[in-house]
């Protein structure tokens, strides 16, 4: 079907028009030669009249006015306001759909980039709502404060009555704050310096930390804490961070106690987690993720690991129960004291806390396995590159982002490396996220 690029400009209304695909993002598909519309909550087959929200010439993206075809698939959307926000995209689909889509993601660029067919079927998660142990709200004030999740591709803030992704405990906090901080004058004075709000929930030990991300230094307000701590007595610290400055060195946090801290449980181990230290969001199926890896890594007990990457050492401290040594690196130094913590009863467990690109080259026994959990953005290539001139005998990969996944076992598999394991695991229902466990071993 041929369209005049000029009428895809911002505001412009097309009506009828079918989507023909559903992108991995959650998007409807309305394809016009080479030129595609990305439309937020059109599932394919179902017809609509849309509006041009963002265009540019080789993409639009829209959303609809008006429906008039369903598709059978739609199901009625348990909060239309988190919808809205971007935060659950698939959350007009069952779940057992989201399954499917995720599983033909992985599967076809698998098949098209990499030529491996043998994916395992996903694993699904336990549960498919309030599964979140850490949440990001942000705060915007025009005449009072609004707190919410941003809409998608825009900075405007739309309020939720429930935030279903996150667990009871930091939905019950959002729910209070938002209803009552605009009752309290210095919260108000000092409004326009919060950016936003993260609470982060630990289910075993019933913690809740709140820290306010802010950009100028403010003092706490002590009637709302008050207030605050009386209502939720699982709430263990009140947080002020200002990571706004240019200079990194003059950040600062302040802290209405002591306690910086969370402990969760992963199977029967406890781990402190720092307030600011990275942690799966998914308690409940962390577990099984890091098992796919442990399991298929096919340990005998005799083998020096490396794991990069790897935060609070919650995937080192199950590598020590099975292998000869283990060494974790990680650029975040609270989380290296958090893994010393956490691992202290393994003597087999080194920690060095900086870039991986440096610390690596301080182990100086043979490296048999190196294990990776990178962020979004994936191997750092240098790094890439000198991990595979070590020759270890297998690599295993948790990927968060299967773009950066098939980049990266692309350059790997140039280097006489062969997949021999990839399973995804669903960690973010009504999300289009995909976390992926991967092994590979030396020819």
């Amino acid at each position: 079907m041929n369209i005049d690029k000029k009428i895809c400009k911002n505001g412009h209304k097309l009506n009828n028009v079918k989507a023909t695909a559903f992108s991995y993002e959650g998007y409807g598909i309305i394809q016009y030669d080479n030129y595609k519309i990305f439309v937020e909550n059109l599932l394919i087959d179902e017809v609509a009249d849309i509006e041009i929200k963002k265009a540019n010439n080789n993409y639009a993206f829209a959303k609809v006015l008006k429906y008039h075809k369903y598709s059978p698939m739609r199901i009625e959307t348990k909060n239309n306001e988190l919808l809205a926000s971007g935060a659950a995209p698939l959350s007009m689909i069952s779940y057992d759909d989201q399954l499917k889509l995720k599983q033909e993601i992985i599967n076809y660029y698998f098949k098209r980039n990499l030529n491996y067919e043998e994916i395992k079927p996903i694993l699904s998660s336990h549960e498919a709502w309030n599964y979140r142990n850490k949440l990001t709200v942000f705060v915007k004030f025009k005449e009072r404060i609004v707190i919410g999740l941003f809409e998608k591709n825009t900075h405007n803030i739309i309020e939720q009555s429930s935030y279903d992704l996150a667990c009871k405990e930091i939905n019950d906090i959002l729910q209070w704050i938002s209803s009552n901080i605009n009752n309290y004058k210095l919260m108000l004075k000092y409004a326009k310096f919060i950016k936003s709000i993260t609470i982060r929930h630990s289910k075993s030990k019933n913690e809740s930390l709140i820290i306010f991300n802010i950009s100028q230094k403010f003092t706490f307000d002590m009637e709302f804490v008050r207030d605050l701590t009386l209502k939720f007595k699982n709430v263990v610290n009140i947080i002020l961070n200002n990571e706004s400055i240019i200079s990194k060195e003059q950040h600062f946090s302040k802290f209405l106690n002591a306690k910086t801290t969370i402990t969760e449980k992963i199977d029967n181990d406890e781990l402190v987690l720092n307030w600011n230290s990275f942690f799966q969001v998914n308690s409940a199926q962390t577990n099984n993720l890091y098992n796919l890896l442990i399991d298929n890594l096919n340990l005998t007990g005799n083998e020096t690991i490396v794991d990069a990457y790897c935060g609070v050492g919650s995937i080192s401290l199950k590598l020590a129960k099975k292998a000869k040594k283990v060494y974790g690196l990680e650029i975040i130094p609270e989380a290296v004291e958090n893994a010393e913590i956490n691992c202290s009863n393994y003597i087999n467990t080194v920690f060095f806390a900086g870039d991986v690109l440096k610390t690596i080259d301080k182990i100086t026994d043979k490296i048999d396995i190196i294990v990776v959990d990178p962020p979004r953005s994936g191997n750092d290539k240098e790094f890439l590159e000198k991990i595979l001139n070590i020759g270890a005998r297998k690599i295993g990969y948790v990927s968060c982002n299967f773009h950066t996944l098939i980049r990266d076992i692309h350059l790997i598999m140039t280097k006489g490396y062969k997949i021999k394991f990839v399973q995804p695991c669903d960690m973010f229902p009504q999300t289009y996220h995909i976390e992926t466990v991967v092994v590979l071993e030396k020819e």
